[in-house]
């Protein structure tokens, strides 16, 4: 089976974007080129890379549905990842229930800086298949 362990993001801020992802959700910064190109990885090993694109500016970002997702087990770590969002001046709205056509999650989104948008919630708990997803999420992530 394939597995999903890299994306790339384009933005008209890579600086702004790599602090984000490296001050808050501890990516290390893997390789740099100026302010155009940046190379992230997380703890898990997932690779993220930020590349410049003079198309985007905070007018014309991404769609309006598109999001990067930092999934959490309970509603206390949706909590403190927003504390540590506000403890280095990001200014996310408070977490909340989230309805959005399936099962209400307790997160909230964010604007990042260079037009990305990030969510974080708690994996949903109501549904069979949502927890059936969960449980399997979270035995995958701790192995």
């Amino acid at each position: 089976m394939a597995t999903l362990n890299h994306t790339n993001l384009t933005t008209y801020n890579v600086p702004g974007l790599k602090e984000f992802f490296r001050s808050v959700f501890d990516f290390q910064v893997l390789e740099e080129r100026g302010d155009k190109f940046a190379v992230l990885r997380n703890p898990e090993g997932f690779l993220l890379t930020l590349m410049y694109d003079k198309r985007m500016t905070p007018e014309q970002g991404y769609p309006g549905l598109f999001h990067v997702g930092f999934l959490q087990p309970t509603q206390h770590a949706v909590d403190r990842m927003h504390e540590a969002l506000t403890a280095r001046n990001y200014m996310a709205p408070k977490p909340a229930q989230l309805q959005r056509g399936g099962p209400p999650t307790y997160g909230f989104y964010y604007d990042a800086p260079g037009g990305a948008n990030a969510r974080c919630g708690e994996v949903g708990r109501t549904h069979p298949t949502w927890e059936l997803s969960r449980r399997h999420y979270w035995r995958t992530c701790s192995s």
